[in-house]
């Protein structure tokens, strides 16, 4: 078998798979200051993970080891170039555009391979015997991830390189071929691996096909031909499923364009369709999916449409917002069996869990920042916020009402985003309401936010009513649109 070498490679049994001596990386709720290692609950519940992959994998390991059924990843593809989220602002189209990460590699590709050869051999650990693994590339990296894709998972257990061929968009070199696919490399951890003949993933007949089929009383059906002792014969010939088992070449699902109803601002978004795909050919109902590189939450999505568990993770804060808001408006997006329906249902419950960072959920991103200090260090640009609400009472029941929102480095943000707030609910991206607080851990009662589609933010609560009299701590967290959160509780008495 052929490996690849490269500078500072090391040996995959040279790459830690367990937890330090030093101590766990513990697992924080983000929401709380409730420190604990973690534990795999009775009920389960979706995990939304905020922190650096190969850490959030080492702590997994103690309790998904051989667990997960299947992993589909789209890292960065070592393009050299930097990829951008929307941060769309109030009500009014207003959004600016914030790095989601940079795809660059200072010690060039060696430092690359490094990074993602060490996450692979812990997505290895993590797959289940019969489960499988889908890595998103492209022209740039494929091949060399190939051959150590043989390395890790064995030669013996590649399955297919699926090319995901789309329309390019308009580019004005002449100098080469115009680039308009992406790779996917799909790999089995054993040869007795999951794959599902389902119809759903069939891909369409072609146009041609389907404009000779016709339907009768039996059916959907198409003639064919032949010929007897000279003369042309017929016969009918119906199909009993809609389209053609998919080829290695998927030229039939589009890529995200901004108009689109899934799209959620993020410039490397994957389809819903693509996923669709992967997920239904290689796990069942109830198996776990997890991507550790989320970026706009497309597989975590898809894996709740189609009743798959999940985990998912990304380093980005603005990422794990974003896929909570995904998450929960799921109810409102198209069916993903049955694209011209809507999805309709509640989303499963899911936690928010973080590598202890806390610091950085208080630093400013650079692009609200005026140029003259954006070179400042991040923690002289901290800065403090603060909210109001007014507690409307009507003998048990409650209603929050959020009524100001103020910033302590208004200073700091450039004129072109001052310009662009109307009001301090433009601020403003999401909040929520804890109506029985207790301990340290928020819970999500009732909560209003802004999705990329539907940019009004309702600024009052509905009534809550309370079973008993007694004495209750309601806490309100609030999400800016730096994705700095907010939490205040206050105490009221029901009487």
């Amino acid at each position: 078998m052929v490996v690849l070498k490269w500078n500072g490679k090391k040996r995959k049994n040279d790459i830690p798979l367990e937890i330090k001596e030093t101590g766990p990386y513990h697992i924080l709720d983000i929401y709380s200051s409730n420190r604990r290692s973690f534990k795999l609950d009775k009920e389960w519940k979706n995990l939304l993970i905020w922190g650096e992959n190969k850490l959030v994998m080492k702590s997994l390991l103690n309790t998904f080891k051989n667990r997960i059924n299947l992993i589909y990843i789209d890292p960065p593809f070592a393009t050299g170039g930097e990829f951008n989220l929307k941060i769309q602002i109030g009500e009014n189209g207003n959004y600016l555009d914030n790095i989601a990460y940079k795809d660059k590699w200072k010690e060039g590709i060696d430092s690359y391979l490094n990074f993602l050869y060490e996450r692979l051999v812990l997505m290895k650990e993590l797959l289940s015997s019969n489960g499988s693994i889908y890595v998103h590339l492209d022209w740039h990296i494929s091949h060399y991830i190939k051959l150590i894709m043989d390395e890790i998972f064995g030669s013996e257990n590649f399955r297919n390189e699926i090319i995901w061929a789309y329309p390019a968009a308009s580019v004005k070199t002449r100098r080469f071929f115009i680039r308009s696919y992406d790779t996917i490399l799909f790999y089995s951890k054993s040869d007795d691996y999951k794959f599902n003949d389902n119809p759903k993933i069939y891909q369409e007949f072609s146009d041609r096909v389907k404009n000779a089929l016709k339907k009768d009383d039996k059916g959907v059906f198409y003639y064919r031909g032949g010929s007897h002792n000279g003369k042309k014969l017929s016969r009918k010939v119906y199909i009993e499923k809609e389209g053609i088992f998919p080829r290695d070449v998927w030229n039939d699902i589009p890529y995200i364009r901004a108009n689109t109803a899934e799209y959620q601002g993020f410039s490397t978004q994957k389809p819903e369709r693509l996923l669709r795909r992967i997920i239904l050919a290689s796990t069942d109902r109830g198996d776990l999916v997890s991507d550790f590189f989320c970026g706009s939450g497309t597989t975590l999505t898809v894996a709740e449409k189609l009743d798959r568990k999940w985990i998912g993770c990304d380093s980005n804060m603005y990422s794990i917002h974003m896929i909570r808001k995904r998450i929960l408006n799921v109810s409102k997006s198209n069916d993903t069996v049955n694209w011209k329906k809507s999805y309709n249902k509640d989303p499963s419950s899911f936690n928010i869990l973080g590598i202890d960072k806390r610091d950085e959920t208080n630093s400013i991103p650079k692009v609200f920042i005026r140029k003259d200090i954006r070179n400042k260090k991040v923690s002289e640009l901290k800065g403090s916020t603060d909210f109001n609400v007014k507690i409307h009472q009507n003998d048990k029941k409650i209603k929050i009402e959020l009524i100001d929102y103020k910033i302590s480095f208004e200073d700091f943000v450039s004129d072109k985003i001052k310009e662009k707030i109307k009001s301090y609910s433009d601020w403003i991206d999401y909040w929520s309401i804890d109506f029985n607080s207790k301990n340290d851990i928020f819970k999500n009662m009732w909560f209003s936010y802004r999705t990329p589609k539907i940019r009004i933010l309702p600024l009052k609560s509905d009534f809550y009513h309370y079973k008993e009299s007694g004495s209750y701590k309601v806490s309100v967290k609030l999400i800016d649109i730096f994705g700095i959160e907010t939490i205040k509780s206050y105490a009221i008495q029901v009487i």
